[in-house]
């Protein structure tokens, strides 16, 4: 587990040291945005679906681990659906470059897989504390039973 948080650490790091918003391009031609729209509203479609279906699985396994720790599911969800958002920023607000909607369609996307890697990472500590009692009480459950014969007499 520590190895992953350093090397997820280094990889945020480089992520958000290295100067590439000094090499954007801040201009592109005005029909290179319709394609880029286009594939943002089919991510926010997708976006939706997800949720929707998020939810439903929320609500059918209700007290279960899986349902206590959906609500990361739901917030990554959230971040994704706000990324295919930015796109639309570059067009519609003033005063946002393209180097800023990608710096934040980048940090939205690594926010929301941030919050897949809590949920998997909570779901498999309740399964292995599940599955750790369910070997505690196995011995009992499975210790011989000595049966005794009927005596003839």
């Amino acid at each position: 587990m520590r190895r992953a948080l350093t090397i997820a650490s280094a990889a945020c790091a480089l992520t958000v040291g290295l100067p590439t918003s000094a090499f954007a391009e801040e201009t592109l031609p005005a029909n290179a945005y319709y394609p880029l729209i286009g594939v943002s509203l089919i991510g926010l479609a997708v976006a939706a679906v997800l949720l929707v279906q998020a939810l439903r699985v929320r609500r059918l396994a209700v007290g279960g681990a899986i349902s206590a720790k959906m609500s990361y599911v739901i917030l990554a969800i959230l971040c994704l659906a706000a990324s295919a958002l930015t796109e639309w920023a570059v067009n519609f607000a003033s005063g946002v470059t393209i180097a800023q909607a990608q710096l934040a369609r980048e940090v939205l996307v690594i926010m929301a897989m941030a919050f897949l890697a809590a949920y998997f990472y909570s779901v498999r500590a309740a399964m292995n504390a599940y599955l750790r009692s369910m070997k505690a009480d196995e011995p009992a459950a499975s210790a011989p039973v000595h049966v005794s014969e009927p005596s003839r007499g």
